[in-house]
């Protein structure tokens, strides 16, 4: 396998799918026409809540190889952000193995997000990939629809820019429809089902389509695992093959973790596996 900088970059992008669907928001998604329903207000199972000091680690594999790590915190203490009581959650990735050696990636993605409601009230991005540089700061005006947006690169902190972006009330960021889609009832749902979402990514809002898959035992390194899957729906791309590309997996009991992420690419396929979890309501139980 020739490993460059190009593969890497697709292995990365897929990596964070994981951490908060980064790469499917770059791609708008098509409109289903199906006989199944659409959730623009999905069913939500009130009983689960998030635990304060949660920390999961996930490792991406690129055929025989470790590409990518990344742990996604949620901070023990709530947060008052723009006169909001935010949860805050950190999620650091980086470049490991061989891949690290070729290309070094070290990003904090921040998002602060309304303990109620899940819709952010900011998002942060602090970003080196490679000679490429960034921090990004994003204030949400969920009410009116607007996004206030400041960012410059490392090397340069006194050149700022700012502008103000539109979007749709109540969208959510990368991390933040990680955690909303975490407290869906899924047993309310059929296979086939549509959840949409609202969601901005670097400077534009996009209708985010997930469909989803029925249950699977699906295998993990601490066995396997009775979990809910999901599928985004992707128009044709140079990027992806296959009729679901991208598939992941959340965890069938009080935690809701996302257990893991299979995604389809040109260059290969990408696995994104749990292997570390940290504060959960409860152990994750194998299947029987």
């Amino acid at each position: 396998m020739n490993i460059d900088k190009n593969n890497i970059k697709l292995t990365l992008s897929s990596f964070y799918v994981i951490l908060g669907l980064s790469t499917l928001l770059t791609s708008k998604t098509f409109c289903q026409t199906t006989t199944n329903t659409r959730y623009e207000q999905p069913p939500i199972k009130s009983d689960i809540e998030f635990e304060k000091g949660e920390m999961l680690t996930y490792v991406a594999g690129y055929a025989m190889f470790d590409a990518g790590q990344a742990v996604v915190k949620l901070d023990k203490n709530i947060h008052e952000v723009n006169g909001q009581e935010c949860y805050k959650v950190d999620v650091t990735g980086k470049s490991i193995g061989v891949f690290g050696f070729t290309m070094k990636i070290r990003d904090l993605w921040q998002s602060y997000f309304n303990t109620e409601t899940l819709y952010p009230a900011q998002f942060n991005r602090d970003i080196l990939e490679g000679s490429y540089t960034l921090i990004e700061q994003l204030d949400f005006d969920q009410e009116n629809g607007k996004v206030d947006a400041m960012w410059h690169k490392k090397e340069d902190p006194p050149k700022k820019n700012y502008k103000e972006y539109e979007m749709q009330p109540n969208t959510h960021d990368v991390i933040s429809g990680y955690y909303y889609l975490r407290t869906i009832d899924y047993d309310q749902l059929v296979k086939g089902d549509t959840i949409t979402m609202n969601a901005f990514w670097e400077n534009e809002g996009y209708d985010f389509n997930i469909i989803y898959l029925g249950k699977e035992k699906v295998y993990t390194k601490f066995g396997r695992i009775e979990s809910f899957v999901m599928s985004p729906i992707m128009p044709e791309n140079q990027l992806f093959s296959g009729t679901h590309p991208i598939k992941f997996w959340v965890s069938d009991d009080v935690n809701r973790i996302p257990l893991k992420i299979q995604a389809e690419l040109i260059v290969g396929a990408v696995n994104v596996d749990v292997v570390k979890y940290k504060g959960l309501k409860q152990k994750l139980k194998k299947a029987k």
